[in-house]
């Protein structure tokens, strides 16, 4: 009956009620709770799955850098060796052409003395022949001979001359002497001058005095050998002559 009544009671269906709903939401929320703890574990796992790949790919990249780090200090490293070997060569082929342009200058300055000495050694060669046609024909003369020598008529003599000179040659022609051109033998002849032994009679200074007075390219010329080489030629030494002449185109 007691419990009966309690049953019966009211208020004590309202408590029971109440306490089957929060127990029932209590048992709810749980399992809610286990649900969603369920997901997030498995999110959890996933998202460290996900950043494990990461830090592996994140270390490959690392390895690749570092790699490639390497090998960019290798070829650097291999870039300033060629820069280093270029600038040898450079060195050295710069080195080569001032040498080769020495040994040019040197084979430059060789020739010139060499031609040098080769003109004048042919000078000399030149003159030796002259000199020992001359002491040829000076011996021949010496001898004694018993026929009488014809005398030379003078186009003959004149003929041998041009041949022994190397020019036409006609008496009492000024341009025989050397430095004495057609205009210059004009100024001669207008002074007077018109004959080998005139010209060897005239003085180097009335000479000069001539030239200045002509002006212009008179003025240049050098009269100091002009009466010594018409001596000769007035007295008819003609190698003589040659060989003076040679001597004043080839001082050396």
């Amino acid at each position: 009956m007691i419990l009966l009544s309690i049953f019966n009671n009211e208020t004590f269906l309202l408590v029971a009620e109440t306490l089957i709903i929060v127990i029932g939401s209590m048992l709810l929320g749980i399992l809610l709770c286990y649900i969603n703890s369920w997901g997030l574990k498995s999110k959890y796992q996933a998202l460290d799955q996900a950043m494990e790949e990461e830090r592996q790919r994140t270390a490959e990249v690392v390895n690749r850098l570092s790699e490639v780090q390497k090998q960019k200090s290798a070829l650097a490293e291999e870039v300033e060796d060629y820069k280093q070997k270029i600038a040898d060569q450079a060195k050295i082929i710069y080195d080569h052409q001032m040498k080769a342009r020495q040994q040019e200058h040197e084979y430059q300055e060789h020739k010139t003395a060499f031609d040098s000495l080769h003109a004048a050694l042919d000078t000399y060669e030149q003159r030796i022949k002259i000199i020992q046609e001359d002491l040829e024909k000076s011996t021949s003369k010496r001898k004694p001979s018993r026929k009488i020598s014809q005398p030379v008529t003078t186009s003959i003599s004149f003929e041998h001359v041009s041949k022994l000179i190397g020019r036409q040659v006609t008496e009492n022609d000024l341009t025989l002497v050397l430095g004495v051109g057609p205009k210059t033998a004009e100024l001669l002849q207008s002074h007077g001058v018109d004959t080998w032994e005139k010209l060897s009679a005239t003085s180097a200074d009335d000479l000069r005095k001539w030239l200045d007075e002509a002006g212009g390219i008179y003025k240049t010329q050098d009269p100091t050998s002009w009466a010594r080489q018409a001596m000769m030629a007035s007295h008819g030494e003609w190698r003589k002559l040659r060989v003076y002449q040679e001597s004043l185109r080839n001082p050396s």
